[in-house]
């Protein structure tokens, strides 16, 4: 590996943290003239939609990274990689964003969705999110070439489930963060296990901006100035998505699948906050880090 791929990984690093605060400024200040705020669970009034700044500095450093790597390399597919993730992020975010936007509150969960298709024949923001990151993921999964139709459609699933797994734990502050940095860890850590160094590096290359950006991220939503919203907690769920459809075997990614199916099955019937809360060390994991939470 050249030079190169130390700029690209400088950038991935330090170009979110150059611009977080410029950027939460203008964010807090034009969502607060948008009304872009919800009520939280502590009954307080919170800019939401706050994954906008995840997104706008990742999107940055990943085309510094895009400019840099395909100037002074030759693997093409390690650009389509970051190419192709970058896409798949932007597109995520703008169906999160929609429904950020939207009116329509009422219905939850995929009951409370496609109950509202069957009696009212509309569709919610919910289910056109829903369309939105399916339909997103299949176009990657073609994308991303794979061996045969089964591998192809098992990542499809993946990047699918992934896109949402992360918003069911945005009901407190930093959970859906910190649930990210765990999955990061996984995909990070088994992509050691299963590839050489080079490989290692070039797909978790990547990964670098939005663990970046989620860092500095942290205490302004961990002290209820910011909610991720879905903008931010769909996001963060693709990317990580991608880090296990990239970097990690078949057989792990239907492991992580199956484990994201499980998730959406008990949050349509049980509270996740009710399961932390009935555990203490889980309970002491969860309030780690809000402090500084009014």
């Amino acid at each position: 590996m050249g030079t190169e791929w130390l700029i690209a990984a400088a950038i991935g690093l330090l170009l979110p943290v150059g611009i977080h605060r410029r950027l939460l400024v203008t964010v807090r200040k034009r969502f607060r003239k948008r009304g872009m705020h919800r009520v939280n669970y502590q009954g307080v009034e919170v800019v939401t939609a706050g994954g906008v700044m995840l997104v706008i500095s990742t999107a940055a450093a990943l085309l510094g990274m895009l400019v840099v790597i395909g100037i002074g390399s030759k693997e093409s597919w390690v650009w389509k990689e970051g190419a192709l993730m970058g896409a798949g992020m932007l597109a995520i975010a703008f169906w999160g964003w929609q429904d950020d936007c939207s009116v329509d509150k009422q219905a939850k969960g995929f009951r409370g969705h496609f109950g509202t298709l069957w009696r009212e024949r509309r569709m919610t923001s919910g289910l056109w999110k829903v369309w939105g990151a399916g339909s997103t993921a299949i176009v990657l999964a073609l994308a991303l070439g794979p061996a045969n139709l089964w591998s192809g459609l098992l990542t499809a699933c993946l990047l699918a489930s992934a896109a949402n797994v992360l918003n069911l734990f945005d009901l407190r502050p930093v959970r859906a963060i910190k649930v990210f940095w765990l999955l990061e860890a996984v995909a990070i850590t088994i992509c050691y296990c299963t590839s050489d160094l080079s490989s290692f590096f070039k797909h978790g290359i990547w990964q670098l901006p939005m663990l970046a950006a989620t860092c500095m991220l942290f205490r302004h939503d961990a002290g209820a100035r910011v909610m991720l919203g879905d903008t931010g907690s769909n996001t963060l769920g693709f990317v990580v998505g991608f880090a296990f459809a990239a970097g990690t075997p078949l057989i792990v990614q239907l492991m992580i699948f199956l484990l994201f199916v499980g998730v959406h099955i008990v949050a349509e019937f049980f509270s996740i906050s009710k399961l932390i809360e009935s555990s203490s060390w889980l309970t002491r994991i969860d309030r780690w880090g809000r402090s500084a939470e009014p």
